[in-house]
């Protein structure tokens, strides 16, 4: 157990499904000691076979439960709406009630509803997908704020991580909703890195690339559709573009978002961290 980040407290907001980024952060805090709220929306199952899956509650819970009992520190799991805030402040009692302090927030919720080009894509589904992955980061971050900076005032640290994309700096064609809403994280962060800095708490947002998660893996699917490819051969497709050669994993997220908890990384704040294997790069130099 790290004592930088021992008796800490860190919400994160997406944390249901397994192979997910924000259950990698998880783990990874738990094992610095950090106790948590593990939250996410538990929607039902999508009914169709090619939409993406949310967390679930038993998920969520397990999640919580397997982490308590392999790390030994509290696993609180939260089903909460980051559209909604008075979802929200419930939320946030909960945390209180339990814990008594909040020393770090991930905001690392996040959708992509009905990808398709621009002319044909539903009003609704671009709402959608900047309503969870941009509004609901300002909601979530709002409304932690006093609570953040109360702890940062009494221990002097105070951590935001915000949940970007490659998309932001790199989109692909008919996520335009998704990358708009990734871009408009990164510029939210930076923002408001500035305002929160002289209270002892810095943000930063975190920019995954190709990381295999089941979202990412629905991604996968729904262009292999698209292509008219096995699933196989777009999956190698992709690792071709990788210069490190691999997909990343929700671990190699998770161990930059624990740096960005360490108090190793006080000095760094308004940042817009790239964990990619370099695959903007060939981007760059070999456009399609």
């Amino acid at each position: 157990m790290s004592p930088q980040t021992s008796n800490r407290v860190a919400l994160i907001t997406g944390a249901g499904r397994e192979r997910g980024i924000g259950a990698a952060i998880a783990r990874r805090l738990a094992r610095e000691g950090v106790s948590l709220v593990l939250a996410d929306l538990c929607a039902p199952p999508a009914s169709h076979p090619l939409a993406p899956q949310g967390g679930q509650w038993a998920t969520l819970q397990a999640i919580a439960e397997a982490i308590s009992a392999s790390a030994g520190v509290q696993a609180l799991p939260v089903q909460v709406d980051v559209t909604d805030p008075d979802s929200i402040a419930v939320m946030l009692e909960m945390t209180l009630a339990a814990f008594g302090r909040l020393d770090i927030l991930v905001n690392n919720a996040g959708v992509a509803v009905g990808p398709a080009p621009v002319a044909q894509m539903d009003p609704g589904a671009w709402r959608k997908t900047l309503d969870v992955n941009l509004t609901g980061t300002f909601y979530v971050t709002q409304a932690a704020l006093p609570a953040l900076m109360k702890t940062a005032g009494k221990h002097g640290h105070g951590r935001i991580i915000n949940m970007a994309s490659l998309a932001a700096t790199h989109p692909k064609p008919f996520l335009s909703a998704y990358a708009a809403s990734k871009a408009g994280v990164v510029a939210f962060t930076q923002s408001l890195a500035q305002e929160v800095a002289g209270f002892g708490v810095t943000a930063n947002a975190l920019l995954p690339g190709d990381i295999d998660t089941d979202f990412k893996r629905w991604g996968l699917q729904l262009e292999s559709m698209i292509r008219g490819q096995e699933y196989e051969d777009v999956v190698q497709a992709a690792i071709a573009q990788i210069p490190v050669g691999r997909l990343g994993a929700p671990e190699d997220v998770a161990a930059v978002a624990a740096f960005l908890c360490s108090e190793d990384a006080d000095f760094i704040t308004g940042q817009a961290i790239r964990i990619t294997g370099g695959r903007e790069l060939v981007q760059a130099v070999m456009p399609k």
